[in-house]
């Protein structure tokens, strides 16, 4: 198997000129040395991103801490986002946080919502472990994929 194309470092990410989009649907599952989390969007354009481990996750709107089991902490922050009001789409309304039955690197995924153009989310993992975030189209998605510890 070949190695995780990944690292630790912070990942953007720009959103397209006209992106106004909400994220819709929210997805994990575990493959062959790793974890995806993946953000589905709806609306116009497409979704820039910024993703970083943090020391803690705190709600972007509030400034409160958000419970998030693991030894690490990803901050996700989908950009070129709108409210639902704005963009026509239902926001992501699942379980919170979601199940992460099954997954070797990723131990929470807490969703915290929309504020001034940016969703945010937290991926709780057992290690500050490798990842990688890229974008797929029809339909559109911010994909974070974590590498299995050890």
């Amino acid at each position: 198997m070949s190695a995780f194309p990944g690292n630790i470092q912070p990942d953007t990410g720009r959103a397209s000129a006209n992106a106004h989009v909400t994220v819709r649907d929210i997805r994990i599952g575990h493959y062959a040395g790793f974890d995806r989390v993946v953000f589905e969007v709806g609306g116009t354009g497409t979704p820039g991103w910024s993703v970083s481990y943090v020391d803690q996750a705190i709600s972007q709107g509030s400034g409160k801490p958000i419970k998030v089991s693991g030894k690490g902490v990803l901050q996700v922050n989908v950009t070129g986002a709108g409210y639902p009001s704005d963009t026509g789409v239902k926001e992501y309304a699942g379980p919170n946080p979601l199940s992460t039955a099954g997954t070797h690197a990723v131990t929470a995924v807490a969703f915290d919502g929309t504020y001034e153009g940016t969703t945010e989310a937290f991926i709780g993992t057992a290690a500050r472990t490798p990842f990688r975030v890229y974008r797929l189209d029809s339909p559109a998605r911010v994909v974070v994929e974590v590498a299995d510890p050890g």
